[in-house]
């Protein structure tokens, strides 16, 4: 499969076309019916082939808090495209509570 140079080029299309979509991968995959580890491997192919890095695949970061404090809001960001968004105060513990 990895040689056929038509399933690759139809493969780079649909990832070309995801890049421009906004759309997660995940959500992507289901709209056009492609297995989302089919999808995965040419993204991965097509990665290597453009010398292009994961950025979103960094694993975990730690979160170091120094002092708890109470903001007034609060978003936050996690890879996939997922946001959280407190509009009221939320105590640093909390936040630690809910992202460990």
């Amino acid at each position: 499969m990895r040689n056929d140079p038509e399933v690759r080029q139809q493969m780079f299309e649909f990832i070309e076309q995801w890049k421009r979509s906004g759309l997660s991968q995940n959500a992507f995959c289901e709209r056009h019916s492609i297995r989302f580890h089919k999808f995965y491997y040419w993204y991965k192919c097509y990665r290597k082939e453009n010398d292009i890095s994961d950025k979103n695949n960094r694993g975990f970061v730690k979160l170091k808090i120094e002092k708890p404090s109470v903001a007034s809001s609060v978003e936050i960001h996690f890879p996939g495209g997922v946001h959280v968004l407190f509009h009221e105060p939320v105590s640093s513990n909390y936040l630690k509570t809910l992202i460990s």
